[in-house]
């Protein structure tokens, strides 16, 4: 399986950790990081997501990181691979889960 991060893709078992940040300006967006085995710096991914001053950003992006975490597993059980990428116009989670098979 593979995920595409950015410009990066990568092998999905070697992602070890998934975090999401906080925004250190109100104009920035919240990010998810990826911890990927074998590279030095982690990997981002834009959210899209604002902080409104009310929770509801930081719920929001934390829902698409555990959103991008049960694609993870969906996409580890197809027997033929996956790609998965995120593409927040695409559905309700915002991952897309595509066969390789």
């Amino acid at each position: 399986m593979w995920v595409r991060v950015g410009d990066a893709l990568v092998r999905g078992d070697t992602i070890v950790g998934v975090t999401v940040s906080d925004p250190h300006y109100r104009h920035e967006t919240f990010k998810i990081m990826l911890k990927v085995t074998g590279h030095r710096d982690p990997l981002w991914l834009d959210s899209g997501i604002y902080d409104d001053d009310q929770g509801a950003g930081r719920e929001q992006v934390d829902g698409l990181a555990d959103a991008f975490v049960d694609t993870l597993a969906r996409g580890a059980a197809m027997p033929s691979g996956a790609l998965i990428r995120f593409d927040p116009d695409e559905d309700d989670s915002g991952w897309v889960l595509s066969s390789l098979g």
